[in-house]
């Protein structure tokens, strides 16, 4: 059998075409209300995808995270440092919350609703109970993450 160069770069060309094709559509896609691993340095990887969050690009890993399944009723808690909305995860999601928070020990981490990141902290314990804490939160900020999330 001949091996046709002209043909070999076609295929290399459209496949490449089709890869960014595909990451594109990731990066354009909308994610899912969650708590999603940040990778740090040079990321590859097929279920990265890229976000601004304080003016950078931020790489989320979409196959490591945990869904915002709400039980109950999110709460606006105001305070001397600030309001913030706290939510009760459902089991599986605590669950998946928790793994998310120990595989991430001292490594940042994202909360991403309604396809934005809200915020971008450092992993500084597990987080075992499923209770999840969004901060800071501004009084309209947190209206709308709570209609979001109550959704």
């Amino acid at each position: 059998m001949l091996c046709n160069p002209e043909l070999n770069s076609m295929k290399i060309t459209i496949l490449m075409i089709m890869v960014s094709g595909s990451v594109l559509m990731a990066q354009n896609g909308p994610l899912a209300n969650g708590v999603y691993a940040v990778e740090e340095g040079k990321a590859n990887g097929k279920n990265l995808v890229v976000r601004q969050y304080e003016g950078k690009e931020v790489v989320l890993d979409t196959a490591n995270f945990a869904p915002l399944a709400v039980q109950g009723k999110p709460q606006i808690e105001r305070g001397p440092r600030g309001s913030g909305l706290m939510i009760q995860l459902a089991p599986e999601a605590g669950k998946r919350l928790e793994d998310l928070t120990r595989s991430h020990m001292n490594r940042p981490i994202a909360v991403v609703i309604g396809d934005k990141i809200l915020s971008a902290p450092r992993v500084r314990s597990v987080i075992t109970d499923g209770k999840a804490r969004v901060t800071p939160c501004e009084d309209e900020a947190c209206e709308t993450l709570l209609r979001q999330l109550s959704k």
